[in-house]
């Protein structure tokens, strides 16, 4: 019974595809297509390969195992997931994305370039501080984050969570200079910088967001709707970088610097293709159908959204802060070892309230990540929009995973931060209408970039007593 539903699972999946592709907004950079790749990796192919290769390593290290029912609930929630999100995001965002003219990218560069550079230059110390920090924690095994014994929690033991969470800054400021760049070697520079860095670190998302939004934000800027050989050669290095990544943890790029002292997380002999817990959705998922109703008695009902407004007080001012949601409806811990779980869209929804649960997870981030598509991509349409959408689109890469609004609330004040902090200072210093913005007809938007700041002065002062000029939109 198993093995007929995977395959239909792979039949609904490719008549989704196919349906997708004859859509006429369909392209790479919209949101269905993060889903189907996310879908089709974690929840079509995988399962082929776990029952070929009989995955066990998360059932043995969670100590439990889920029944025939619980898997085939499994695959009809994510494909049920599948559905409600990709129809939802197509409902919203039922247009191609408008294009830009290439002109209007220049002047904004023009318009940004001072304001993005201080942006960058008042953000990287403090990022570059809090990712040292890292590298010596790391190879020195010592970790500031322990895990709750009552809730399974993780919990800041040393400094603080802002401080450490904002070396994940650097990864949109890199998309940010590669797109000041115009992709040139010079924005690349700090993008390497970054990557090297974050992947000493041992963390993954940061450098996957990175690739994704410079990817995305090339196609948008090249009006290509979907592959383009540099986008594939990003996609590849950011593979490698991330199986690098997964299997020491950083401790190959550290042992470059410093010596490493970190414990060897994973040994690859041991483990069947796809099976370490990086790509383990599916387990995970099935851990929490497992658990939930069945053991716990209840569902969720989406309390888990309440810490929302409890995770931005710092726990040095509030030292009786709740570990996680203030109201637990039941501690997955109860029934397993969950260590290091990642619960999906699906799941969460699932956790929430079952298959109506499924339906509202999905529709809410279909209607948060369409709505995004449509307003920036269709109704703004413009250079800045394409660059905010970007960095909107590739949080996906750790939303979909974790499957959370407090995922997406956690780390969007460090992913959009340095590029709020640049638009005003733009509109601080020049103003919405002011004559920074003014671009002369006669010159072309590539010569007015390479003027000196004394020619720029010379050429506005001129066009403005010759003639009306074109604003910057």
């Amino acid at each position: 019974m198993y093995d007929f539903l995977l395959i239909v699972s792979l039949v609904v999946f490719a008549a989704t595809v196919i349906a997708y592709l004859r859509h006429p907004a369909a392209s790479l950079a919209h949101p269905a297509s993060f889903y189907l790749v996310f879908h089709g990796f974690v929840f079509v192919l995988r399962p082929f390969v776990a029952r070929y290769y009989e995955f066990d390593f998360v059932y043995r290290l969670y100590d439990f195992q889920p029944s025939m029912d619980d898997k085939i609930t499994v695959i009809l929630g994510a494909n049920l997931a599948m559905l409600v999100f990709v129809a939802t995001t197509l409902w919203i965002g039922s247009r191609p994305a408008r294009p830009v003219p290439r002109e209007q990218a220049d002047r904004m560069r023009a318009k940004l370039f001072w304001p993005i550079i201080v942006s960058v230059g008042l953000f990287t110390p403090l990022a570059l501080y809090s990712q040292l920090g890292s590298w010596v924690s790391r190879s020195n095994h010592f970790e500031t984050m322990v895990r709750d014994a009552a809730t399974g929690n993780m919990v800041n033991i040393q400094g603080n969570g802002w401080f450490t969470d904002s070396a994940l800054m650097m990864a949109p400021m890199a998309v940010m200079m590669v797109w000041l760049s115009r992709y040139r070697w010079w924005g690349w520079a700090y993008f390497a910088g970054f990557a090297f860095l974050q992947a000493g670190t041992g963390t993954r998302h940061a450098i996957i967001f990175a690739f994704a939004a410079v990817a995305i934000g090339w196609l948008l800027e090249r009006d290509r709707k979907w592959f383009d050989w540099r986008a594939v050669v990003l996609a590849l290095v950011a593979a490698v970088a991330f199986n690098q990544i997964v299997v020491d943890r950083g401790g190959a790029v550290r042992s470059l610097i410093v010596e490493d002292m970190g414990p060897d997380y994973i040994d690859e002999q041991s483990l069947d293709p796809l099976e370490h817990m990086d790509f383990a959705s599916l387990e995970y998922f099935e851990y929490i159908v497992y658990a939930v109703p069945q053991r716990t008695g209840t569902y969720d009902y989406f309390a888990h959204v309440l810490q929302v407004f409890t995770e931005p007080v710092p726990r040095v001012l509030w030292e009786e802060k709740p570990v996680g949601s203030p109201v637990k409806m039941f501690s997955l811990w109860d029934y397993g070892r969950p260590v290091g779980m990642t619960a999906s869209m699906p799941g969460i929804g699932w956790m929430s309230l079952g298959y109506p649960g499924i339906i509202i997870q999905s529709a809410i981030f279909a209607l948060i990540f369409g709505g995004l598509y449509r307003y920036l991509l269709v109704s703004r349409a413009s250079a800045l929009a394409r660059l905010a959408y970007s960095l909107a689109i590739a949080m996906t890469v750790l939303g979909f995973r974790d499957g959370t609004l407090l995922t997406l609330l956690r780390t969007f004040p460090f992913y959009f931060g340095p590029l709020v902090v640049a638009l005003l200072l733009a509109r601080f210093a020049f103003g919405p209408y002011s004559r920074a913005t003014i671009v002369p007809q006669a010159d072309t938007a590539r010569n007015f970039l390479e003027q000196t700041p004394a020619e720029r002065r010379k050429a506005l002062a001129a066009r403005s007593l010759d003639g009306p000029a074109r604003r910057v939109n």
